[in-house]
């Protein structure tokens, strides 16, 4: 036997003599079994599924849902829990997000789509002549006033007339004299003088009268009356439907009181607030979705008409405005509402096609993003997802996740604050109590 042959025999008889057999356990099993090892049974000296040599609760679970550790990924909510979490559930699906946006908005009336009539003189709200809700056009008589204001004004007017028709007459009579040879050209001269300052205080009148919102034709007609009304009617400036009736009956008024609002709801402004960073994204005339919680089934479409020229210092956004058109009269101008300004969107849109999320899907547990799926009854577990584009409404969810799973919307900030405290405990996710 040569030196190397030796020398393996001596290393492998050390090697035996170093490594005996263990001792058999008590609880070994009798004779008849396969491989001498109960798979039934977790061997001993492992540690506790779900924690680590801490006592703490590990986030990752490579052995999957029945895994090692699944425990730890767990939430389990009592029923009473669960409803009053509002937990709802969606189906993730794949599409593109484009390289739009998602922003609030609100819901208003255009700049000139809105009339507020005061009685432009003080007074005394005598009736009411129409209902809310009422369509009227433009110098309908919404209500009347009795205004002392208003009487003075006729009565002022009346008397101005009256010496402009006079002065008129003396004019034409000194003017017929002079041809004759009667009068004097000095005296037909005053007489041109007395006709020109009554026609000034006619005119004068006649503005105070208009600026009292009293129309032409009423003018006109009140040249006939020699009992001059102090009733003024309040008239609608615009086409629109009576939206607030602020007066009230025999309720004294002063011109500034603001007694009726008439608003043009056949077209509207949505109004929302894109941040600097986002205004490659927006342009004028980029058409827009509008969503309401109010009206779910729906949405409409508008085109952006203003692009903010400053930014706001205080939240570095600027303001977007866009024109709506509400046939149908079923949003209203104080809504909330969601726009969504899909830039990117439609047949050209070569953006990749991923896994989406509602936003309120996903939330962030430490560096890491998760989603919560439904695995029984008030059972629910947390999965580690990788995130990509963020277009405010929905995400895209670029690993950890297939379309079709479904996760929890509303309700999955609870489960994440159960499972984030129970992480803290050590303990397993809680029942809700």
């Amino acid at each position: 036997m040569n030196n190397a042959l030796w020398l393996a025999a001596l290393s492998s008889s050390l090697l035996l003599a170093c490594d005996p057999k263990p001792a058999p356990k008590a609880d070994t099993p009798a004779a008849g079994d396969h491989d001498g090892h109960d798979h039934g049974k977790e061997p001993q000296g492992s540690k506790e599924a779900g924690h680590d040599d801490h006592g703490g609760t590990p986030f990752h679970d490579e052995h999957g849902e029945e895994g090692e550790g699944a425990h730890a990924r767990r939430v389990v909510l009592s029923p009473e829990a669960v409803r009053a979490a509002g937990i709802q559930v969606v189906a993730a699906t794949t599409g593109s997000l484009g390289s739009g946006l998602t922003a609030p908005a609100r819901v208003t009336f255009t700049q000139t789509g809105v009339a507020r009539v005061a009685p432009r003189a003080s007074g005394r709200l005598d009736t009411i002549e129409v209902r809310l809700g009422q369509r009227v056009r433009k110098g309908t008589v919404l209500g009347y006033v009795e205004s002392p204001e208003l009487g003075r004004a006729r009565a002022d007017y009346l008397a101005a007339a009256t010496r402009e028709r006079v002065a008129e007459a003396n004019l034409k009579r000194e003017k017929d004299l002079l041809a004759k040879g009667i009068t004097s050209e000095r005296e037909m001269r005053e007489a041109e003088s007395a006709w020109a300052s009554a026609r000034g205080e006619v005119t004068a009148t006649e503005a105070h009268l208009h600026a009292l919102g009293i129309t032409d034709a009423e003018i006109e007609a009140l040249g006939l009356d020699q009992h001059p009304s102090a009733r003024f009617a309040a008239r609608s400036p615009i086409d629109g439907t009576v939206v607030e009736i602020h007066g009230t009956l025999g309720q004294t008024v002063e011109s500034t009181t603001h007694l009726f609002t008439v608003g043009d709801l056949t077209t509207l402004w949505v109004l929302l607030d894109v941040f600097e960073s986002q205004l490659p994204l927006v342009q004028v005339g980029q058409e827009v979705t509008i969503g309401t919680a109010a009206v779910k089934d729906r949405v409409f479409g508008g085109r952006i008409d203003y692009v903010g020229e400053v930014v706001d210092e205080r939240t570095r956004a600027v303001g977007v405005r866009v024109v709506v058109r509400n046939g149908d009269g079923l949003l209203k101008p104080g809504m909330f509402a969601t726009a969504t300004l899909a830039a990117g969107a439609g047949p050209s849109d070569t953006s990749p096609r991923a896994v989406i999320v509602p936003r309120e899907a996903v939330q962030r547990i430490g560096e890491e993003h998760v989603v919560f799926t439904p695995i029984g009854d008030g059972t629910f577990r947390a999965i580690e997802v990788q995130v990509g584009a963020d277009a405010g409404r929905a995400i895209q969810v670029v690993e950890g996740l297939e379309a079709g799973q479904k996760v929890v919307t509303t309700g999955a900030f609870v489960l994440k604050s159960e499972l984030s405290k129970e992480a803290m405990s050590g303990g397993h996710a809680g029942h809700g109590h």
